[in-house]
């Protein structure tokens, strides 16, 4: 609740801000639009009184108020777009941190923040584009019509009729294409999963021949987008087109109508020009009202997901950095229910772990054993239950200060695009000294003094192996000395030599009071773990001493497979 009380705080103030930002545009607009009228009233007024009396000092007048006026209006309109830019930078700056916090705690996926992040550039381009500005030239619509209807109400309802015209068609054509584009956006988005898929699973592509089967479906889903698209624009630009030629057509609509009234005194020649002047500006906006309707639209839908995002509940943590604790952890009738699941991934789990205990998790596939390690970490919510590092809830700890005790290895291989030294500490600038000691701790010295740049070598660029990322991994985890180490299959792509370097490490974590939770099938590596928890269907099927649960077990060590586990009672 306070997650979500939190978030909407975020949403709100940044409202607040836009709502101010937009009213100070929209003043500005306003003086923009009434300098904008010196031009066709300086024109009415050349033909009104310096044609006719061929008075130059009324013409010097003239243009010295016209260029006051052309002077005014570009420091405004230059001042209107700074104005633009700095709220799109400061809605950005706002949303940016809160985001980023929503997806850390949306790191599963199960929500919107991720897809927010790309929202928040939307957002950001529409607010310091011409379109967010739009409706403020359409506001100004009536008052173009009264001056026009201060001349003569023939060219006001000319206006009022064309601009009717040019809002159903701008209207019928974005109705026309839509569904094209739509479509093709969907097709086109399909062929990039297809090839993103097909990069993803590069290796196997190209050893078992599946390239040429792909590309052509590739090509199908591209061919069947371009033609979606050609049909798409084909409609929108020969509305376009259509809508270009009426806009002048009413135009010279506009001189026709005036020349008539002049003939007939009912106007001057002056009105007749500044009314076409202000007919081709009045109709601008509805020329572009498709466009701009779309792109509202689309900038609302970006601002819905984004606030859906910030107002996700997320943990509210403890403010104040706790004490250096005894890593003894204690786990109390945990369970838990992924989001949108019907089945339970743990249930009634509770063991405890002494300082410098280590404990092997061993179980089937999808028996719960990496969400107990997340659990444990504090990076999700239990259903019921919890987990406790010296006395203190995992899950309110505040993430900073709880990383200072706890170090973590996943599973996935991830590393920062950063430096190799960088990624050990987990910040820019890290303590060399700290980076070469976890380096070394972890048996990763060798191989990174080894590369291009030793330490300094980025990680992209030095295309690093599954095992040397894991090395990389396993440094940082131990990086901070910390009391609680979570292992997520350590040694899943470590040769023979890394996995007797762990073995080794497992011993130094004991003497050093490290307390050790490490999820491995590798039987070898149980061997060094003081205590066994299988688990089998998120429940506790048996815990204790290695050597007790491996009797029960009925399996030597050195051919231990999880997935043979003997039916029992379950103990909690």
């Amino acid at each position: 609740m306070m997650g979500l009380i939190a978030g909407r705080a975020d949403t709100a103030s940044v409202a607040r801000l836009a709502k101010r930002g937009l009213l100070g545009v929209a003043g500005l607009s306003l003086v923009c639009n009434l300098a904008a009228l010196a031009v066709p009233l300086f024109n009415m007024q050349v033909f009104n009184r310096v044609l006719t009396t061929r008075d130059t000092a009324t013409l010097y007048a003239l243009v010295a108020g016209l260029a006051v006026s052309l002077l005014m209006w570009a420091m405004l309109d230059t001042l209107r777009g700074l104005a633009l830019d700095t709220l799109a930078g400061r809605i950005t700056l706002g949303l940016s941190s809160p985001l980023m916090r929503a997806v850390a705690a949306d790191w599963r996926g199960a929500g919107a923040p991720a897809e927010a992040l790309a929202d928040l550039e939307t957002l950001r381009s529409f607010v310091a584009s011409p379109y967010s500005t739009a409706p403020f030239d359409l506001m100004w619509t009536p008052v173009l019509l009264l001056v026009l209807l201060m001349q003569h109400w023939g060219f006001a309802a000319l206006a009022g009729v064309c601009c009717l015209i040019l809002t159903g068609l701008s209207v019928a054509g974005d109705g026309m294409s839509r569904r094209e584009m739509l479509e093709a956006n969907q097709a086109s988005a399909a062929s990039l999963r297809r090839a993103a898929d097909a990069v993803c699973a590069a290796e196997a592509v190209v050893a078992l021949g599946m390239l040429p089967a792909l590309t052509r479906r590739w090509e199908a889903g591209q061919r069947e987008a371009s033609a979606l698209v050609h049909r798409a624009v084909l409609g929108a630009r020969a509305i376009a087109a259509l809508t270009s030629a009426l806009r002048m057509a009413m135009t010279g609509g506009m001189v026709a109508l005036g020349l008539v009234l002049a003939l007939n005194g009912l106007s001057s020649g002056g009105a007749m020009v500044a009314s076409n002047m202000i007919l081709a500006r009045l109709l601008l906006p509805f020329g572009q009202m498709a466009q701009t309707r779309r792109r509202w639209v689309d900038a609302l839908a970006a601002w819905q997901r984004v606030r859906a995002g910030l107002e996700m509940p997320t943990p509210q943590r403890y403010t104040l950095p706790m004490p250096a604790p005894v890593p003894r952890l204690t786990i109390e009738n945990l369970s838990y229910m992924p989001p949108r699941s019907e089945a339970w991934a743990l249930r009634g789990v509770s063991f405890t772990v002494e300082p410098g205990e280590s404990i092997g998790v061993i179980g089937p596939s999808s028996s719960g054993k990496s969400t107990l390690l997340r659990l444990v970490l504090g990076m999700m919510q239990p259903n019921a239950g919890g987990v406790y590092l010296d006395g203190t809830n995992t899950y309110l700890w505040q993430r900073e200060d709880f990383a200072r005790h706890a170090g973590y290895m996943p599973q996935g291989l991830c590393l920062l695009d950063e430096t190799v030294a960088e990624n050990i500490a987990g910040r820019p600038e890290p303590d060399l000294g700290a980076v070469l000691a976890a380096a070394k701790r972890a048996g990763a010295h060798p191989m990174i003094a080894s590369l291009p740049q030793g330490y300094a070598t980025r990680v992209r660029g030095a295309a690093l192996s599954s095992g040397q990322r894991q090395r990389v991994a396993l440094a940082r985890a131990l990086f901070n000395q910390p009391g609680l180490l979570v292992l997520d299959e350590p040694t899943a792509f470590l040769d023979d030599e890394g996995e007797a370097r762990m073995k080794t490490l497992l011993p130094q974590l004991k003497a050093g009071g490290v307390t050790v939770l490490l999820v491995s099938h590798r039987p070898s590596l149980l061997t060094g773990v003081d205590k066994l928890l299988v688990l089998r269907d998120g429940m506790v099927a048996q815990f204790g001493a290695r050597a007790d649960v491996m009797e029960w077990l009925g399996t030597p060590v050195a051919t231990l497979v999880p997935v043979r586990l003997l039916p029992v009672e379950a103990t909690a």
